[in-house]
């Protein structure tokens, strides 16, 4: 799993850190982190997007603790940059919604097919 998130990261960084740009809208400067200062960004963004994401549909009976304490660690990297804490806190509830949206469609058409789902979600009570 470790290894999945990493190459999602690796893959979509350019892709997260020109949308990064485009939401911010305005010049970034490189500081420390190399040449282009939306590669990190779109790190940055990409880890709390994909963290989510792959942990929701894969992970096991702990993975919503995981997942806060891995997005959590990431915030503190912008700890009073309140735009790129929302940013990036929008990213992850996105991730997560999607995990989610992807664990409820792949329980009804195992249910609709009559398999038993391997991944175990538990039911919400009403």
């Amino acid at each position: 799993m470790f290894i999945i998130i990493v190459f999602l990261i690796i893959i979509f960084t350019p892709i997260f850190g020109e949308l990064y740009g485009v939401i911010v809208n305005r010049p970034m400067s490189a500081g420390f982190w190399g040449p282009d200062p939306k590669l990190f960004s779109g790190f940055l963004m990409a880890y709390v997007f994909f963290i989510p994401l792959v942990l929701t549909i894969f992970g096991g009976k702990n993975k919503y603790w995981i997942i806060m304490a891995l997005v959590a660690v990431e915030l503190l990297f912008f700890f009073g940059a309140w735009e790129a804490v929302i940013i990036d806190f929008v990213a992850a509830l996105i991730g997560w919604l999607l995990g989610e949206g992807i664990l409820l469609v792949y329980k009804k058409l195992a249910s609709a097919k009559n398999i038993k789902p391997s991944v175990k979600i538990k039911s919400v009570k009403k």
